[in-house]
Order: C-alpha cells, then sequence, then structure tokens
C-alpha cells in the first residue's frame, strides 16, 4: 500500500486520515501550524467596515479565516454582516465551510483556486471599491497588490496568525518513516507549512540528508503559492493538483503510484 505524510492543523488530522482510508492510502501525519486569534484591533475594523456594508467584496482566503470571525463574531452576526456585501472564497472547501458554518452561500469561487485568482477575476468591477481581505498574518502581497492596481481600496486584515505546533511524537513517526523508506510520497498544504516541515527535517537528519530524503519522495504542493515557495527552498515539486484541495493533492499520489503498480 502506497503511503504518504503529510501535516495539518490538529484539528483536521482526522480529517486527513479519513481521507486517505477511503482513497485505499497508508498515512503517516503530524500537527503542523496551530492558528492564533487576531488581535482586537483586527476584529473591531472588521466589523466596522463589515457592519457600515462599505466592502464590495469580502474574500475569505481560507477556511480558518472563516472559522476565526465566527469565533469573534457568532454565526448570526457574521451571517448578517455578509448580507451587505459579495462573498468570495478562494477555494470550494473554504466555500462549503462558510454555508456550513454562516448558512451564506459564496457569490465568486475562481476555477483555479487562490487567492491571486479571485483577485484576477474580481478586479475589473473594483475600481473605487473597498475589498475586504479576510486571511492570515502571513499571506502572500499579490492578491493585494492586483486588487490596487486595478484601484481598488483594500483592507488586508490578519483575522489569525499560524505559528508551529509543539513537536512531538507524531512528528518523530513521520521522519522516521521517511527516513525508512516507508512513506512513498510528501503533500504540503501551504507554504507555511513546507517551510516548517523541512525546518524540522534539516534540525533532525542536517540539510544534506533532509535533501536526500526528500529528493526520493513524490513531492505534492497544494497550489502556485506552495509550489514557489519550496523551490525557492531548493526543495524540487512533482506535481500540483487540478483542484487545489487536500484531496485532490491525495488524488494525485493516488494516480501516480496506482500508474506505478500497471
Amino acid at each position: 500500500m502506497t503511503t504518504v505524510g503529510f501535516t495539518r492543523p490538529s484539528d483536521r488530522l482526522d480529517a486527513g486520515m479519513k481521507i486517505c482510508e477511503r482513497m485505499d492510502l497508508s498515512c503517516l501525519c503530524a500537527p503542523s501550524l496551530e492558528p492564533q486569534h487576531g488581535s482586537p484591533e483586527t476584529f473591531a475594523l472588521v466589523k466596522r467596515i463589515l457592519s457600515e456594508g462599505s466592502a464590495y467584496f469580502t474574500v475569505f482566503a481560507s477556511i480558518t479565516a472563516i472559522e476565526e470571525c465566527v469565533k469573534e463574531f457568532g454565526k448570526d452576526m457574521l451571517s448578517a454582516y455578509l448580507d451587505e456585501t459579495y462573498v468570495a472564497c478562494t477555494g470550494a472547501s473554504t466555500a462549503k465551510a462558510l454555508k456550513e458554518m454562516v448558512g451564506r452561500d459564496c457569490d465568486l469561487v475562481p476555477e483555479v483556486y487562490s487567492g491571486e485568482c479571485v483577485a484576477e477575476e474580481i478586479k475589473d468591477e473594483v475600481g473605487d471599491k473597498l475589498v475586504l481581505l479576510l486571511r492570515s498574518d502571513s499571506g502572500d502581497d499579490r492578491i493585494r497588490t492586483i486588487l490596487q492596481d486595478a484601484g481598488a481600496y483594500v483592507e488586508d486584515m490578519a483575522v489569525y496568525g499560524m505559528v508551529p505546533a509543539p513537536f512531538g511524537p507524531m512528528h518523530e513517526r513521520l521522519l522516521d518513516g521517511i527516513a525508512s523508506g516507508e512513506v512513498n510520497a510528501m503533500v504540503f498544504s501551504s507554504p507555511m507549512t513546507a517551510r516548517t516541515f523541512y525546518s524540522q527535517m534539516q534540525e533532525r537528519f542536517g540539510k544534506d540528508k533532509a535533501d536526500e530524503l526528500l529528493s526520493e519522495l513524490f513531492k505534492v504542493a497544494i497550489g502556485k503559492p506552495t509550489r514557489e515557495a519550496m523551490e525557492a527552498m531548493g526543495i524540487g515539486v512533482d506535481a500540483t493538483p487540478e483542484k487545489s484541495t487536500f484531496e485532490g493533492m491525495l488524488q494525485v499520489v493516488a494516480d501516480r503510484f496506482s500508474d506505478s503498480d500497471n
């Protein structure tokens, strides 16, 4: 059986393991990053913008951005705020989470799942209008730059930050599996996740050995920003999924090793 390695926030590990089981993949996994709730000042500004109805588009860049806004405002209040704005989500999973957690349908999901593609799709209609970005404190600048170049007023709100989860036995097991050759593939779901895991590998094995071990794995990046971050670190990327979702990455792995078996 093909074994895939991954790191995800601790509250999403079980879901990831269930998807692997459904796809007949074995897995080794460990907690990656944990969210920290945004500052009171940030949420006060978000509340003012949404309550005034001054945002033409509100963009949720992740499921976690929705979760943190629900924690701050509550489901019903957030739903009421979003009645006064168009809503875009950077992917189908985020749009699904918005519907499940808030009861709000998404007005736009880009064909290619990314913040950059959201910006490309709405840039022609946001000149002189306010766009509210709700995302982490580590989001890249491209979405903001595209929108500002199109004449939009952009409020870029870090409604959460991400910090590495404490290193523990699950990380040790995953690294041991990579070193022994038990793990066939690694999937990476964000630039920060990739950087954090690469740092852990270097600390455990040293840079040269970490690079050697990674070179022997089939590596999948969830999308363009993650691929570019990995390439900048010198980590080659073997594939990106057609749909930038966790399940999409696992499907790439399943297809790749199914082909090798035939």
